[in-house]
């Protein structure tokens, strides 16, 4: 398989990844292999090892797509591992780099709000979590993606003060 150029490609891709990831990893490992500068290859992987519960090797191919190409949705998804594996402070290291690069489409992006937001309250800093969340359009609603919490804006504040209350009891 080609690596994909259009909507479609992408799409029949990631429908591969789903059906069979390890089929999905033969196919990119092919292309990293002809070019080991395929930031988008690297990329693409990540999906994979995640989906086969290989968090620390989906950690390291971000970490080369951003020693190739260090875009703000690299920083995101590495922040997202990281927010999986409980690293909640590098995750929230990664969300202020991704902001930083493009503060416009961080503000637009509810769900990168909303991850900051989770992560802050797992760190128990009630504030900046509810700073991100209050930060989100009025209109906001999710199921809870991710783990993070499900409802409108002031369900998820609610939520987010319950996890950083819980957070900080287990600091004690």
């Amino acid at each position: 398989m080609k690596e994909p150029t259009t909507p479609e490609e992408v799409s029949a891709l990631h429908r591969l990844l789903r059906a069979d990831p390890q089929e999905f990893l033969r196919i990119v490992n092919e292309w990293i292999s002809e070019n080991p500068k395929n930031d988008r290859a690297y990329f693409d992987r990540h999906f994979a090892w995640m989906d086969l519960g290989e968090p620390q090797r989906a950690l390291d191919d971000l970490n080369k797509v951003i020693e190739l190409a260090p875009e703000p949705v690299a920083f995101i998804m590495r922040g997202e591992v990281y927010r999986f594996l409980g690293e909640y402070e590098k995750a929230v290291v990664d969300y202020a780099h991704a902001e930083a690069l493009d503060p416009a489409e961080w503000q637009d992006n509810g769900f990168c709000l909303l991850y900051q937001a989770d992560t802050h309250a797992h760190l128990g800093n009630e504030a900046a979590a509810l700073a991100c969340c209050a930060r989100l359009r009025d209109d906001f609603w999710t199921p809870g993606m991710n783990n993070t919490p499900s409802g409108g804006k002031a369900e998820i504040a609610d939520k987010l003060r319950l996890i950083a209350a819980h957070a900080r009891r287990k600091r004690e």
